[in-house]
C-alpha cells in the first residue's frame, strides 16, 4: 500500500508541475507540439539524472520508495507521452505524414539525448 502512496504523491507533483510549465510556455505562443517536446525533454533529462544518482541513494532505508516516487510517479507524470502520441495521430489524420515522422524522429532523438546527458552528468 505504501508503494502506491509514493507513486501517487510523485504523480500528483509531476502532473501539477507539467501543468504549470505548460501554462507558462503557452504564454510564449509556441506551437503545442513544441511545448510537449520541451516538457518531455526536461522530464527525460531529469529521469536520466535521477537514475544515475540512484546508487548513491542505496544507503538510505527508503531508496526503493525514492525510486518509485521519482522515476514512476514524478517523472512519469511530468512527461506527456499520451499528448505526444495524440499529436502524431492528429498529424496522420490530416495526412501530414512527413510532419508526423519529423516530429517522431526529433522528439525521440532529443529525448534520448536529454536522458543520456542527465545520466552522464550525474555520473561525473
Amino acid at each position: 500500500m505504501s508503494e502506491i502512496l509514493f507513486v501517487s504523491i510523485g504523480a500528483i507533483l509531476g502532473a501539477n508541475i507539467r501543468f504549470k510549465i505548460h501554462n507558462k510556455l503557452a504564454n510564449l505562443n509556441l506551437r503545442k507540439d513544441f511545448l510537449i517536446l520541451i516538457i518531455n525533454t526536461f522530464a527525460s533529462f531529469g529521469l536520466g539524472l535521477f537514475l544515475s544518482l540512484v546508487d548513491q541513494f542505496r544507503a538510505f532505508t527508503y531508496s526503493y520508495q525514492l525510486i518509485l516516487f521519482f522515476s514512476i510517479g514524478f517523472f512519469g507524470s511530468l512527461s506527456t507521452f499520451s499528448s505526444f502520441v495524440y499529436d502524431l495521430f492528429d498529424l496522420c489524420l490530416q495526412l501530414e505524414f512527413f510532419r508526423a515522422l519529423k516530429l517522431f524522429i526529433i522528439s525521440v532523438s532529443i529525448g534520448i539525448i536529454a536522458f543520456a546527458f542527465g545520466f552522464f552528468l550525474g555520473n561525473q
